[in-house]
C-alpha cells in the first residue's frame, strides 16, 4: 500500500478530533460520555458490514459476473449494512438523550458515529478485508470520510425530524433509505470507474447537504 494510502486512513479520526474541539464548550452535546458513546457505536458498526461482506464471500466465493449481484453486493452488503449498523445504537439509545430534541443535535450524533465507523471501514477497505478491487483507492480512501459526513448528514437530519413529527418511522426509514442509497452510489461510482456518475453523486451531494443544514438550522433558530 501507497504513502499517500496510508496518509489517508488518517483523515477520518483528523476530521473527528477537528469536530470534537469545536464542539467543546458550545454544546452539551460534547459531553465526554455522548462522544466517548457515539465512538463506541461507530466502532461497533463496522462488525455488520464486516459480517455482510464474509458472508457474500462464502457464498459467491467472490464471484459478481452480472449487474443484479453487483447491484446487490453495492446496496445491500456494502451500503445498507454499513448505514444500518450506524443506525441501530443511534435509534435505540442516542436519539431517547435529552439533549437530543431535533435535526442539529441527531445530526451532530450521527457525524461523529459516522467518522468513527470510516475511521475502521477505510481500513478494511484499504486492506481489501471488505468490499472490491478499486481501480482509483487513493482518491477512495481519501474521499470516504467526507463522504460519510453526507451519509451521515442525512441520516442525522431526518432522524432529528422524527423528534418533531408524530410518525417518527417514515423519517426515520427516508434517513436510513437516503443514507443508504448514497453510500451505495458513492461506491458504485468507484467500483465501475464511471467518472460522468462520479461527478453527478458529487453534485446532488452537495445539493443534498446544503438543503438540509440549512433547514436544520432554520428549525434550530426557530426553536431557539
Amino acid at each position: 500500500m501507497s504513502s499517500l494510502n496510508y496518509l489517508s486512513l488518517a483523515v477520518s479520526p483528523f476530521l473527528l478530533i477537528v469536530i470534537i474541539i469545536f464542539l467543546n464548550n458550545k454544546s452539551t452535546l460534547a459531553s465526554f460520555v455522548n462522544i466517548r458513546n457515539n465512538i463506541i457505536y461507530g466502532l461497533g458498526a463496522v462488525l455488520l458490514l464486516y459480517l455482510s461482506s464474509y458472508l457474500i464471500d462464502l457464498k459467491w466465493q467472490g464471484s459478481m459476473h452480472n449487474m443484479r449481484r453487483m447491484a446487490f453486493f453495492v446496496f445491500v452488503v456494502i451500503a445498507f449494512s454499513s448505514e444500518l449498523g450506524k443506525f441501530i445504537p443511534m435509534r435505540l439509545i442516542s436519539y431517547k438523550l435529552p439533549s437530543c430534541k431535533g435535526p442539529v443535535e441527531a445530526i451532530i450524533y450521527s457525524i461523529i458515529t459516522g467518522l468513527s465507523f470510516s475511521t475502521i471501514a477505510s481500513v478494511l477497505f484499504a486492506y481489501g478485508i471488505v468490499g472490491r478491487p478499486i481501480d482509483n483507492m487513493t482518491l477512495f480512501l481519501f474521499l470516504y470520510p467526507f463522504a460519510t459526513i453526507v451519509f451521515s448528514i442525512s441520516l442525522g437530519f431526518f432522524m432529528g425530524m422524527g423528534k418533531l413529527r408524530k410518525d417518527a418511522l417514515i423519517d426515520h426509514s427516508t434517513g436510513l433509505f437516503l443514507a443508504t442509497f448514497l453510500h451505495g452510489m458513492f461506491y458504485f461510482s468507484f467500483i465501475t470507474s464511471d467518472i460522468r456518475l462520479f461527478i453527478i453523486t458529487i453534485i446532488g451531494f452537495v445539493i443534498i447537504t446544503v438543503t438540509l443544514l440549512y433547514r436544520a438550522v432554520q428549525l434550530f433558530n426557530k426553536r431557539e
